[in-house]
């Protein structure tokens, strides 16, 4: 993976009204967001023009639910595919570096003890990204972010309500590039 892009999602109430204005801050709360992570885990980040293959053809990429809520919502289930794609990938990738005698059985549920002490590469990666990713940091192959609630991964109802009233949200899409990777 040389790129990836990614969509921060944000509550339009922390922005002001006037269309400019908040277009310029949602790019600044999301630049504030992406700066912690530059040089750690991508070398540049910049507005996508066509993430995932989509038109974002917005000042900054960003994208108003109450401006254009098509556009909107195609790059919100466009982000949100791409996140749980890479959940599954690094769950399945969990899961097939676990051996059979970690199992244990606590009344209907079955545990699993992982130990991450480097032995197993694999299920180390996969562990810590999944585990990353629940925590709230912001892995740069997980696709979709939510800057309120500071996860990538949230309940069922906040998704919903996103979707119900896009209106009250906006999206920035941004594209960020690995270390040293110029194009």
């Amino acid at each position: 993976m040389k790129f990836s892009y990614l969509a921060v999602v944000m509550p339009m109430k922390w922005l002001p009204q006037n269309t400019e204005q908040a277009r310029t801050q949602a790019w600044a709360a999301v630049s504030q967001l992406l700066l912690t992570n530059l040089g750690k885990f991508y070398g540049r980040f910049y507005p996508a023009v066509a993430p995932w293959g989509q038109a974002a053809s917005f000042p900054f990429s960003v994208v108003f639910g109450r401006e254009d809520p098509a556009a909107f919502l195609n790059l919100f289930y466009h982000a949100k595919s791409k996140l749980e794609k890479a959940v599954a990938f690094h769950s399945v990738g969990m899961l097939d570096n676990i051996k059979p005698e970690q199992m244990q059985e606590i009344g209907d549920t079955l545990i699993c003890h992982v130990m991450t002490d480097g032995s197993n590469e694999a299920l180390t990666v996969h562990a810590l990204w999944y585990t990353a990713v629940m925590a709230g940091v912001l892995m740069p192959d997980c696709g979709l972010y939510f800057l309120e609630q500071k996860q990538s991964v949230v309940p069922p109802e906040v998704e919903r309500e996103i979707t119900a009233h896009p209106s009250d949200y906006v999206l920035c899409a941004v594209t960020l590039e690995e270390n040293g990777v110029r194009t």
